[in-house]
């Protein structure tokens, strides 16, 4: 029979001898086949860590790349934004600016037409048709058409066979007839203009009646020459010979 070869296990022993008085020893004895598979779970578990340790870190470098190239973007975005911002800033300046300029053009047609509309109501027109000189203020012992100072009112003598009439078109506001006082017409031209004519002939308009510049309010004749001739506008009396135009 052949011998059976018994290997011997290899075996270390560690003795941990005290410095102290009693000497104490202490031995730890620790199997070879222990050693290496402690020292090879170690060397595995460092394997495995560095290996973790680099895929992290490549992880980390790929994310980070990715962040950069996110934050590019988005600062490229950022510019794009800021420079439409002031295109779109820009456009806005410039259609307020136009619009200020339509309102002020607007603005300044509704003054056109308002300061035409005014024109065109303002009585400018002649109050007679014919030849006519102003009255100076007469004497005590004057007998005629005496001027109302308080309404700046003008006195005029027209010629014989002319016409006192409408200094512009409007409206036959009223027509006074009081015993001994002069007819009076008083015209409303409408944006507060009101002409009023004063004469001691037959009216030839009555109240309410629609007249144009030029309409015939008296006849003139010789009894009647005299007239007198006022302008307001609301309430306020004007110049009449400010607002008279004389052609010719």
């Amino acid at each position: 029979m052949s011998e059976k070869r018994h290997r011997r296990k290899n075996g270390y022993t560690v003795m941990i001898v005290s410095d102290s008085a009693e000497k104490n020893q202490k031995k730890y004895h620790f199997n070879t086949g222990i050693l290496f598979a402690v020292a090879f779970i170690l060397l595995l578990a460092g394997v495995c860590y560095a290996e973790y340790t680099l895929i992290l870190s490549h992880g980390a470098t790929e994310r980070s790349e990715a962040y950069v190239e996110q934050l590019s973007a988005l600062q490229a975005e950022n510019e794009q934004l800021k420079a439409e911002k002031e295109a779109l800033e820009k456009e806005v300046a410039n259609l307020n600016q136009n619009l200020s300029q339509k309102e002020a053009l607007v603005q300044r047609k509704e003054e056109s037409l308002q300061t035409a509309e005014q024109e065109k109501n303002m009585p400018r027109g002649v109050p007679m048709s014919g030849a006519a000189q102003i009255k100076e203020a007469g004497g005590e012992n004057d007998a005629g058409i005496q001027a109302a100072a308080e309404q700046k009112e003008v006195i005029f003598v027209a010629a014989v066979s002319t016409n006192i009439i409408a200094s512009g078109a409007g409206t036959v506001l009223d027509v006074t007839n009081e015993e001994g006082a002069p007819v009076c017409i008083r015209i409303d031209h409408g944006d507060g203009y009101i002409s009023a004519y004063r004469n001691a002939g037959t009216p030839k308009v009555e109240a309410g009646a629609s007249v144009e510049q030029g309409a015939v309010l008296f006849e003139v004749q010789q009894e009647n020459a005299e007239f007198g001739y006022s302008i307001s506008k609301a309430g306020e009396y004007l110049d009449p010979m400010e607002i008279i135009e004389i052609k010719g």
